[in-house]
Order: structure tokens, then sequence, then C-alpha cells
């Protein structure tokens, strides 16, 4: 079952990266490029739609295998944990919201399958297509939306991640589209909407308080929308007597195998201490968020170019987060994967063409390097890997090999998304609000 698994998805994975590079470096054909807005936003809904649900039902309903991975190792047992009444960080472990495991537990009820989660997360993935594509719009040529959503279409982790593992990432995705759509025009929903995946899925998106607050127009009514229901959710765990900083900790004493401290390890044998890393993806998000803040206000007062500099201001800080953090995996990628598909269609208009081929081997290797450390090497840790590599394991190379491409295609598209944050884009209408 795990060969089987790591298998399919080296190859689903490889399939996709070949076709996404194609997506990137060819033209939009004629018969896409002029398509109405109206036109082309139902057909991509509905072959996103469908794609996704022929995947479910080919999986689940043909070939009958079961759910695996976090939906029945942690998503139904603590929904079921909060069935019993229990409390999430005072009776069990969980590194989620607060609310998170309350909400499994509401799905639970409709159907208690844990399908039922994986469905609703297929739901979240495809109700967040308009709002992407909505927000994309207002700051980007109709071209490079157009080409940064055939790239999401065949990306193979988001459709892996949310079709087949039922990751909560696609919940996420939802509530930052809308965020993203309302903040130019809605500040207080807009907040609002980044506040509830704060407090329903993971703390995660905190990271983007920064970018997102600065390209409000109005940022005071921004705040207290993101603040005012975090506020009160942690507030009343607190005054349960719950220790609401638990998922920090958890999150801050764990080190996985997708990461920069983890591939340190494997090169120098030695484990880097957690608090050293928790230290250095300080000061890295830090210097991320000083580097793009400046960029940031100087584009108050001109819509078009403020949400392009949100745009890429958060795709540099998650990327940074995610290699520099001892806790990562790809698939948190899947949180705003359209910001990385907008870069990479910007890229290719400007004829980079080593962006697409980036892309393409990022596409390739995040697929297999996230199982293949669960499976055959048992989550080894940075100096086991080592010491496998020498003794000419060849799994163990498969895995440091692709954590080298991993962390290089992190690194390349930082530089590409900070350079764009300095940049306006040629041939962008200066108010595409205003058409």
């Amino acid at each position: 079952m795990d060969l089987r698994n790591l298998i399919l998805r080296a190859a689903f994975g490889c399939i996709l990266a070949v076709l996404s590079v194609a997506v990137a470096r060819c033209r939009l054909p004629r018969a896409i490029s002029e398509l109405k807005n109206g036109r082309f936003d139902l057909y991509f809904l509905s072959f996103f739609s469908l794609g996704h649900i022929f995947i479910f039902v080919t999986v689940f309903l043909v070939l009958h295998q079961k759910i695996h991975g976090d939906l029945p190792g942690v998503y139904v047992p603590q929904a079921q944990a909060v069935m019993k009444r229990l409390a999430p960080y005072r009776d069990f472990e969980s590194s989620y919201a607060p609310l998170n495991p309350y909400f499994d537990a509401f799905l639970l009820r409709l159907h208690n399958s844990g399908l039922t989660i994986l469905v609703f997360q297929i739901l979240c993935e495809i109700a967040s297509i308009p709002f992407w594509i909505g927000f994309l719009r207002r700051a980007f040529p109709e071209g490079l939306v157009r080409k940064a959503a055939l790239l999401y279409l065949v990306q193979p982790l988001t459709l892996w991640e949310t079709c087949i593992d039922g990751k909560n990432q696609a919940c996420i995705a939802l509530f930052l589209g809308i965020a993203l759509y309302a903040i130019a025009r809605r500040e207080v929903l807009s907040g609002l909407s980044f506040g509830t995946s704060i407090v329903l899925v993971k703390i995660l998106p905190l990271m983007f308080l920064p970018a997102l607050f600065l390209g409000a127009r109005k940022r005071g009514a921004w705040l207290i929308g993101a603040l005012a229901l975090p506020a009160l959710v942690y507030a009343g765990f607190w005054l349960n007597g719950i220790d609401v900083a638990h998922p920090v900790r958890v999150l801050g004493s764990v080190i996985t195998s997708n990461d920069l401290p983890y591939f340190v390890s494997v090169l120098s044998g030695v484990a880097v201490p957690v608090k050293v890393v928790n230290l250095v993806n300080l000061l890295g998000t830090g210097t991320m968020v000083a580097w793009t803040t400046p960029a940031q206000i100087r584009a108050r007062g001109d819509e078009v170019l403020s949400l392009r500099r949100v745009s890429f201001s958060m795709l540099a800080v998650m990327l940074t987060v995610l290699a520099l953090s001892g806790k990562s995996q790809p698939d948190y990628l899947g949180i705003a994967f359209f910001l990385l598909c907008i870069l990479v269609a910007v890229e290719a208009e400007s004829k980079r063409s080593w962006t697409a081929y980036v892309y393409g081997a990022l596409s390739a290797v995040v697929l297999p390097i996230m199982s293949i450390w669960y499976w055959p090497l048992n989550e080894a840790t940075g100096a086991q890997l080592r010491a496998m590599c020498l003794q000419g394991n060849k799994g163990a190379w498969v895995l440091a090999v692709g954590l080298a491409v991993l962390l290089f295609s992190y690194s390349w598209f930082v530089v590409r998304a900070l350079g764009r944050v300095n940049e306006d884009l040629p041939g962008a209408q200066s108010n595409p609000l205003a058409a």
C-alpha cells in the first residue's frame, strides 16, 4: 500500500509538472484568451469542479480506497474527542486552531465518516476559485490571470492534498481568497475572513497579517475585523483555564524533513537545536516583512500597485516561513498557491523561461518527498538520513536530492517575488476596477 502510494504520487506529480511547464511556457490559445470574463469563469469553474469530483469518485467510490494521513490520524480523532466533551490543548494534544476540532465534529454529526471532512475541503477549494480570480483581476492583466488559473488547474500538490488527502489547507485558501477579494472595498469583511481562518483551522495564516494590514485601504477597520473573532475565541478558552499558547509550543518543538534546518542536519550530521531553528525563523520572517514593508507603504493610494505588492509580499513571507520553520510541509503552499501561480505567469510574460522550469521541478518533487520520509524512511532524523546516504540507501538519496530541489525552488521564488515587489507590471491597466 505504501509503495503504491509513493509510486502514484511520484507519477502524478511528474506528469502534471510537465504539463505545468507547458502551460507556463506557451501562449494562451485564442479560444481561451478571447473568451469574455464571465464565460471563462463559467468554463474554468465547471472544469475545475468536475476534475475534483472525478478524482474523488474514482479513488473512494470506484477503487474503494480508505482515507489516510491526517484525516483518520488527526482530524477525526480530535473531532470525536470534543464530541465526548473533551477540550483541545487541555484534554488532548492539538496543533490546530481552537475551533478546528469543533467544526470537524459538526461535519461528522452531518455524516459520521472522514469522507465528510474530505468532501467539505473539496467544496472549500471550489468555492475559493471565484474569490482568487476576482482578486487577481484587480491587480493583473486578464491574460496573466487566466494563465495563473490554468497553472492552478494542473497543480499536482493542490489536487492531491485536497481530493485524496483531504488536507485543511483548502479551507484556509477559501478564507484568504475572501480576505484578499474584499481588502480594497470591504475591509471589515476582509479582516473577519482572515481572523476566522486563525480560529477555525490553524494559526499559520498569521504570517500574512503585516502584508494584509498594509494592503488594506482602511487599515484600522481591517485590523478590528481581523482581531475581533480571535480575541473573543482565545479569551473564552483562556477564561476556562485552557492554555491557548499550547499549539505555538507544539509547532515550535517539531522538526520535519522539508525545511532548511533538516537539510543542514543532513549535511552536517548534527541536529540543529530547536531554539536556534525558531530564532532563525523569527529573524528570517521579520527580515522579509521589513524588506517588503516600505514598498507596500509607497504603494498606498495606487490600488492596483498596492494589491500587486500585497500578493508578492505574502508569497515571499510564506516561502521564507516554509523554508526556515522546523515544522514545515510543502502542502502548506496550498493555503495561497494562486500567489505562486501568478508570479510564474508574470515571469513567463517577461520571457524568464527558467522560472517555468523551476516551477516544474517544484511540482514534480513535492508529492513524493512528503511521502518518502514517512515510508520507507520512517521519519528519519537528519543525522540518520545522512548515515543512510553514506551507506548508499537509494530512498535516502531521493529524499536528499528532492529536498535540495525544494529549497532551491523556495529560494528562487523568494528572490523573484522580492524583485516584483519593487516593480510595476508593464502593460497593466492603471485601474482595472474602473473598467
